[in-house]
């Protein structure tokens, strides 16, 4: 009984933040920018060497289309060219599976954001910091 519990212990000492990052959903928050007034949630799950990453927004446009990514940086200061792209939104809803791990996202500085179309990718609609998640 003592061998299995310290065992267990010390197993518990060696999992990682990414280990754990590697097997957690994280779900973000995504505010509305520019008085759009749309706000929501994205919620990412690893998938292997993948991660699902699960758009819904309140208060979309009905019948809108609206592209999304993962961009560098943060919501204040985000880089301009995506790093992953994300599946265009339809009425407020996307799921994507993106080629990169839980862990490779998080590494890194990383927001996703929700632009009003495709047409009109300057103007930001939504945006959530995935490296300040909780």
């Amino acid at each position: 009984m003592f061998r299995f519990s310290f065992a267990a212990l010390l197993l518990g000492c060696l999992v990682t933040p990414a280990f754990a990052a590697m097997h957690t959903t994280l779900t973000i928050p995504l505010s509305a920018q520019n008085g759009s007034g749309e706000n929501g949630t994205a919620t990412l799950t690893p998938e292997g060497d993948k991660t699902k990453v699960v758009i819904e927004m309140k208060n979309a446009p009905a019948g809108s289309v609206q592209p999304a990514h993962i961009h560098g940086g943060t919501c204040a200061n985000l880089d301009k060219a995506p790093k992953w792209p994300l599946e265009t939104l339809k009425d407020g809803k996307s799921t994507t599976l993106v080629p990169a791990t839980l862990t490779e996202i998080m590494r890194q500085k990383t927001a996703i954001n929700i632009h009003k179309s495709a047409t009109d990718l300057k103007d930001y609609m939504a945006c959530g910091d995935i490296t300040q998640a909780k």
